[in-house]
């Protein structure tokens, strides 16, 4: 049996990273994985790498984690959203400023994709999807579209983040996976939330959702002069 924690999302909100970890630990598991996206929307992303890099998680890049090394020509168009709001683009480019250069090549050392081996089964891990790091796959998707999808994925296993909601959904013999993020949920439940996976015979991933403190998060986007919107919207889990 292989139990693994699958991370995603965690957006620079240390005291929900810190939370998840102590809940990992309390769950008796050893190997953890992250989706990428660990900085942007909240006040902590050189302490979130920094916690992420001391406890050698791997794990892939996200659009964000990308966007933030600006290396391409119009970051925010390419990677986060052509019609970003005026709070996105504030948060954005604080985030840009605050980062440090440790930061910055910690983020451009990470993958865009990992492929997993654990006993006989075979995992894709991807940000947005195989397609593309931006891309939505959203829990609403028809079972043809997931089908289309998992068909063009060689591994059992197909984990993906980005739309910061979870996702279990068996299709075709194949699974496609989202643990939900854990520093910034939109599917109306503020908890952070994460995911155990257990791999033997069958497959078997379970989302933990976890309290954390969340005032200590709000208080520090105050402090750092980001929009009070963004403490809001942890408040109620969505934007």
């Amino acid at each position: 049996m292989n139990r693994l924690a699958i991370l995603s999302d965690i957006h620079g909100n240390l005291p929900a990273l810190e939370a998840v970890l102590d809940d990992i630990q309390a769950q008796g598991l050893k190997e953890i994985y992250h989706l990428g996206d660990l900085v942007g929307y909240n006040p902590f992303p050189n302490e979130t790498v920094a916690l992420v890099a001391a406890r050698e998680i791997p794990g892939i890049t996200g659009n964000y984690d990308q966007a933030v090394l600006a290396l391409v020509p119009d970051p925010i168009g390419e990677l986060l959203n052509a019609r970003i709001t005026p709070m996105g683009k504030e948060i954005y480019t604080w985030t840009v400023q605050a980062v440090t250069a440790r930061t910055k090549a910690f983020l451009l050392a990470q993958p865009r994709e990992r492929s997993l081996a654990k006993g006989k089964w075979r995992l894709r891990l991807t940000h947005g999807s195989p397609r593309h790091i931006r891309d939505y796959v959203r829990p609403s998707w028809p079972e043809d579209l997931v089908a289309d999808l998992l068909s063009e994925v060689e591994e059992d296993i197909l984990l993906t983040g980005h739309t910061h909601i979870p996702v279990i959904r068996p299709v075709n013999g194949k699974w496609l996976l989202n643990p939900g993020s854990v520093g910034f949920p939109k599917d109306g439940n503020p908890l952070a939330s994460y995911m155990i996976l257990e791999l033997g015979e069958k497959v078997c991933p379970t989302i933990r959702r976890v309290p954390y403190d969340i005032e200590r998060t709000i208080a520090a986007i105050r402090e750092q002069g980001l929009p009070a919107k963004a403490g809001e919207d942890l408040r109620v889990g969505r934007r």
